[in-house]
């Protein structure tokens, strides 16, 4: 009987049955024990039997047919042997990998299995399905689901696993996976590491209760690698103002990215957006009013004359809160806008974020908007981000000034 552990490794279950000589009862018979050894272990339970050392067969493991009580206690022992490779299998089936501790607690009669890893997975995720639209964005749930698939196939493909208890998530578990999410499934670093910060955040229950004794990211290194946020500059903004000849679809992607360009709404923004979000001001101003879908914070976006242009073109009422607009999937616009910018002969990649960057750089920062400014209305909520958009206006401003440089 043998079962494929996690590694590549084949351990058996080896079950025998012995007899306890260092112990006698007053009637003279000794207590027979079980003696399991599974993993590199070796553990002896009781099990309640006894008999005289000259009515035992210890090559068998049984008592002598002829004795006294043999039928009884043999039939007994064989039910025990029968539990044991039952048990087994059963833990071999839901769990794949289990330690000999815990076969030995469901022989005693713990029914309950061991916490398992995925066991967690879907506790956090029923906890963040909860959350959302309260006090969690959807993308966070998408991305906890995303890390969920990713360690169900690695449990089965890499390990032939369909479970592990979490006890059993150690350092080589970790660095196996993350290895998966780069190899295999081709993440980039960051979204492979944003994935193991899922995991991370799971665990952090079985460490804090103690089930898992050591915190087994604590050896990890996971680093995020800084990111370049490209942006287009008011010369190229222009240029796709211009582009003429597009499809009615093609010019409806197009205006959809100019508006994030004009806005600094995140995709899932515009794609949420509705009338009451455009608030008319008392001195005839609008404005963009509306909670950011993906962290919860409040954007406050006065709205350009540029951008309510955009949106009166699909406002029949002549009233720009009365758009209608059809948002294609992030990943249809985003194909559509890479063929706008073929069309327009821009260099740059063309993607929904990168007019968001946009926003913060050439629309605001490099207008001397200030940092502070920028980030109540992007919905940032710390200056972290946002440091790295000032970053990129300076480096603007160096560059801008290199041909002064020689003036001088």
């Amino acid at each position: 009987m043998t079962t494929k552990q996690p590694h590549g490794r084949l351990f058996e279950l080896n079950i025998s049955f012995l007899l306890r000589t260092s112990y006698r009862f007053p009637n003279g018979e000794h207590p027979i024990v079980l003696r399991l050894k599974y993993r590199g272990a070796k553990k002896d339970v009781n099990t309640g039997l006894k008999v005289l050392p000259e009515n035992w067969l210890s090559g068998a493991g049984c008592v002598i047919p002829k004795a006294r009580k043999a039928v009884a206690v043999n039939q007994q022992l064989h039910e025990i042997s029968h539990r044991c490779k039952t048990v087994f299998e059963k833990l071999k089936a839901l769990y794949g990998d289990f330690s000999l501790n815990e076969l030995i607690a469901r022989l005693k009669g713990n029914e309950e299995a061991p916490e398992t890893l995925m066991e967690y997975v879907s506790k956090q995720l029923n906890e963040y399905k909860s959350r959302v639209d309260v006090d969690l964005a959807i993308t966070t749930y998408y991305k906890y689901k995303r890390a969920e698939r990713y360690l169900e196939e690695y449990l089965n493909q890499k390990l032939a696993l369909r479970n592990i208890p979490v006890t059993r998530v150690d350092q080589q578990f970790l660095e196996g996976f993350f290895k998966f999410l780069r190899r295999e499934k081709r993440n980039a670093n960051n979204s492979a590491v944003a994935l193991m910060n899922c995991l991370k955040t799971i665990l952090n229950e079985p460490v804090k209760k103690g089930i898992i004794r050591y915190n087994p990211f604590v050896s990890m290194s996971l680093t995020q690698q800084p990111v370049k946020r490209d942006y287009l500059t008011s010369e190229e903004i222009k240029t796709l103002q211009q582009l003429s000849g597009l499809t009615e679809a093609m010019d409806r992607n197009r205006d959809l990215f100019l508006f994030a360009c004009f806005t600094g709404l995140a995709y899932s923004d515009i794609a949420s957006l509705k009338s009451h979000h455009i608030i008319i001001d008392p001195d005839g101003s609008k404005h963009i009013e509306k909670y950011r879908n993906k962290t919860g914070i409040l954007s406050y976006i006065p709205l350009l004359p540029v951008a309510e242009r955009i949106l009166l073109k699909y406002a029949p009422t002549g009233d720009c809160r009365d758009f209608n607009w059809r948002v294609p999937s992030n990943q249809k616009l985003n194909l559509a806008l890479k063929e706008i910018a073929r069309l327009a002969g821009l260099e740059k990649n063309l993607f929904m974020h990168l007019a968001r960057h946009t926003f913060a750089t050439t629309v605001t920062l490099s207008n001397g908007v200030p940092l502070e400014t920028v980030g109540k209305m992007i919905g940032h909520s710390g200056m972290k981000n946002l440091m790295i958009y000032a970053k990129i206006v300076n480096n603007k401003v160096k560059k801008d000034m290199e041909g002064v440089m020689g003036l001088y």
